[in-house]
């Protein structure tokens, strides 16, 4: 029996269909879904929709959705798409954090060391980024602090001057005194083996 050139090339083609089927079931998961998961803010800073998510600094899932929850405080939700085989332990801690010193926001997760992971929808526990204004405060308060020990330790200069300047006669002249005995035992180095009379 004598089989045509189109059945040779059908053969072909199914054989191709097949070979291709079989490689996209072997290599591609069909589960390789994202999962959700939950985390809060009070703060969210640059943060936009659609930011990384990074768990221990790998690239692990992207901020699928930022709303504000309004309860006796105003909240930031952010759900978390997490890819497919990413595991979160259960003290994992979210934070946000930027790429370099300009780039853009992203949400971090650290490692954890719990044994138990998330599931799917579960929450995870969060450090809120510092305030811009948080820092510039304390900023403020520190140097009103530096200020005002500045003016005491003056205050105490020009109040014991005397005193101080007492001390520093006393520092000069032991000084020169040990200036002297340096020089006579370079000198005279056999001094420091025979007591004087």
């Amino acid at each position: 029996m004598k089989i045509s050139n189109e059945m040779k090339a059908g053969l072909v083609i199914v054989a191709a269909i097949a070979i291709a089927i079989l490689f996209f079931t072997r290599t591609a998961n069909i589960q390789a879904s994202p999962y959700d998961v939950k985390t809060y803010f009070m703060y969210a800073g640059d943060l936009k929709e659609d930011a990384t998510v990074k768990l221990a600094g790998i690239e692990a899932g992207r901020l699928k959705k930022i709303e504000f929850i309004y309860g006796p405080e105003t909240r930031i939700e952010c759900i978390l798409a997490l890819n497919y085989g990413i595991k979160v332990r259960k003290d994992s801690i979210a934070y946000i954090a930027t790429s370099g010193i300009v780039g853009d926001s992203y949400v971090g997760l650290t490692p954890g060391k719990s044994a138990d992971f998330l599931k799917p929808g579960a929450t995870v526990a969060s450090e809120d980024p510092v305030q811009m204004r948080e820092l510039m405060k304390k900023a403020d308060e520190i140097s009103e602090n530096l200020d005002i020990i500045l003016l005491e330790a003056k205050s105490f200069v020009v109040d014991n001057r005397q005193g101080l300047d007492g001390i520093v006669d006393n520092l000069e002249a032991t000084t020169q005194n040990f200036k002297e005995f340096s020089e006579d035992v370079k000198k005279h180095p056999w001094k420091l083996l025979f007591k004087g009379e």
